[in-house]
């Protein structure tokens, strides 16, 4: 029998706990301060690694049926999504042609938008199709269609491009590398039911880094994530992207059952981090997105969490295990990242990033070599 994507992770995590290693690189490194406060290179990630690259929204599963529609933000920008009724797949802007306001909230099945502020109406393929009073304005409803943006579906998963330069292409191929890793989850099944938003007084790379190394387990999940899951990690590269996963507590004895009897799902979880920056980490029933974004200072990020349930599962089930992590993400990881920020502010020290964790040294390199001019 031939193991799947996950099966293959449990023999590499399995080995590891028995030795009790991980994954790791040849050296430790260091990184200046200047790397996460500097406000020119800030500027440039922000263009580059943001507006000029490809952005993951969500799971497909929100718009799967026929006239439904899902809105989002993504780095400042109102968005909504929707499938009209030939189910055709479609993002634009979620602004209203009359003075701005979204034409949009949360998420559902009509075949029309229309804006709270003033009623302006709009069909799922971003033309306006109503106007209250319509003989007080002066304009031809053809030119005021909702501005369109880019949008693919990959494996289940929403990509957008926020400037002109991605075209859709660029987003079809974006994940390729990932082609043989992803398909076997089955994101398609996927939808949002929960998210949460973050303001957070911290450089985005420093947030990112809290889904790369389990280091910190034992001291700062002490409580929480250490009693039931082990440091013990294994992590792969693919193209731009990464792959970084880590057990539950007694995975190893899975070693003396068959391997027909095996989960098909990793009793851990596997975070695959797509460029720059966005985790989705799958677990053994669903997944949950980390989407970190750069907010107006080289000190400041936005933060969304986004939870998911497959279709037909219990919604509550899925809930209780994205408000674990949620809570968790919260009360400990994000304020440990703001202490890492002002401690680099206030002695402008170099950071080291230990051999035992890779995953955080592959993205500082990374961002190193992704970075133009």
């Amino acid at each position: 029998m031939e193991k799947n994507v996950s099966q293959q992770l449990m023999s590499r995590l399995i080995n590891h706990i028995m030795s009790d290693s991980s994954d790791e690189c040849v050296n430790s490194i260091t990184e200046p301060a200047s790397f996460f406060t500097d406000t020119e290179r800030f500027e440039k990630e922000r263009q580059q690694f943001f507006f000029d690259t490809p952005q993951l929204i969500g799971f497909s599963g929100t718009v799967s049926e026929l006239n439904s529609f899902m809105t989002v933000e993504c780095m400042g920008i109102p968005i909504v999504v929707t499938r009209n009724g030939l189910g055709e797949l479609k993002a634009f802007i979620n602004a209203c042609s009359h003075r701005g306001a979204r034409v949009a909230e949360g998420k559902g099945n009509k075949k029309t938008m229309s804006c709270g502020f003033h009623g302006w109406t709009y069909n799922l393929d971003g033309d306006l199709v109503g106007i209250p009073k319509e003989n007080c304005f002066d304009l031809e409803k053809e030119g005021k269609k909702l501005e369109s943006i880019p949008i693919a579906e990959v494996h289940g998963l929403l990509l957008v491009g926020l400037s002109k330069n991605i075209t859709t292409s660029t987003l079809k191929n974006f994940l390729s590398p990932l082609d043989a890793h992803l398909e076997e989850f089955d994101f398609s099944q996927l939808e949002n039911i929960s998210t949460r938003k973050f303001n957070v007084a911290a450089n985005w790379k420093l947030i990112v880094s809290l889904s790369h190394e389990s280091y910190h387990f034992a001291k700062l999940h002490g409580k929480s994530l250490a009693p039931v899951m082990t440091s013990h990690s294994v992590f792969d590269e693919f193209g731009w992207h990464t792959r970084w996963a880590f057990p539950l507590k007694g995975i190893e004895d899975w070693a003396k059952k068959p391997m027909c009897d095996w989960p098909k799902r990793l009793p851990g979880a596997i975070s695959h981090t797509l460029f720059p920056g966005t985790v989705i980490v799958v677990n053994s029933k669903d997944a949950q997105i980390i989407r970190v974004e750069p907010g107006s200072t080289a000190g400041d990020s936005v933060v969304y969490y986004l939870g998911s349930c497959a279709k037909g599962d219990s919604v509550e089930d899925s809930l209780q295990s994205y408000n674990f992590g949620g809570d968790i993400f919260a009360n400990e990881d994000l304020p440990a990242a703001e202490q890492c920020h002002q401690g680099l502010m206030a002695n402008g020290a170099d950071i080291i990033i230990g051999r035992n964790e890779p995953v955080v040294q592959l993205w500082h390199q990374r961002w190193h070599n992704a970075l133009k001019d």
